[in-house]
């Protein structure tokens, strides 16, 4: 959490959570709540129009995650203004990239639970294949798309997989090889050189070439 003077109704807003006996302060607990409480959403929703843009980002996606409207209207206001262009949201603990596409994949993977149909994001997801190749994502999109149907979006997943590779994010590229087979298995004797050779480049392709082999081995 970057160090922001926030005050406590702020704070409470974000960060409270308190279910099934669990208390605590965590953002993503609270996206994963089950009962939404609606004096909260309200809140939220004027914590959109906040001047520090990392706390609206933030209320953007428990929004989304909560399947609330204004959380995808101001998602493409993000999206159109390219915010994430201008200040970072998600510095990684390891890589030091900006990991927020990924995490608002998994805001809105949490979403389809409270009502969104996986169709509904696929716009969303298509933007963040198309800029796979130059961001960084760890593993929400990856996870996203093997876990709801995306059949549809096969082109741009190739495409984005093959636009890492181009950028030498071999490991990223990686993560979207067993992605294609569960969709194609003809891709994974297509790409399995590929990947085979790149494995030297990071180690741990060798896990995302071993998933891929499970997938195109199962009836």
């Amino acid at each position: 959490m970057k160090c922001n003077q926030m005050n406590k109704e702020i704070h409470e807003l974000l960060y409270h959570y308190n279910e099934d006996g669990e208390e605590g302060y965590d953002l993503n607990e609270v996206q994963l709540l089950e009962k939404i409480d609606i004096d909260r959403v309200e809140g939220l929703k004027l914590l959109l129009h906040n001047n520090d843009q990392y706390i609206a980002y933030q209320a953007m996606l428990i929004l989304l995650a909560w399947g609330i409207p204004e959380g995808f209207e101001f998602l493409n206001r993000f999206m159109s203004e390219k915010w994430a262009e201008k200040e970072e949201f998600e510095p990684h603990r390891l890589h030091g990239e900006d990991n927020v596409y990924d995490i608002i994949t998994n805001a809105l993977y949490i979403s389809t639970f409270n009502g969104k149909d996986g169709q509904e994001l696929y716009p969303y997801i298509k933007q963040f294949l198309n800029l796979y190749g130059d961001w960084f994502f760890e593993s929400h999109l990856k996870h996203f798309l093997l876990k709801k149907d995306c059949c549809p979006l096969l082109k741009e997943m190739e495409e984005g997989m093959q636009n890492a590779l181009g950028n030498k994010r071999y490991y990223q590229a990686s993560q979207l090889f067993p992605v294609l087979v569960h969709y194609d298995k003809n891709k994974f004797n297509e790409y399995r050189q590929v990947f085979t050779l790149s494995i030297n480049q990071d180690n741990r392709i060798e896990y995302n070439v071993e998933e891929a082999e499970k997938i195109e081995q199962k009836n």
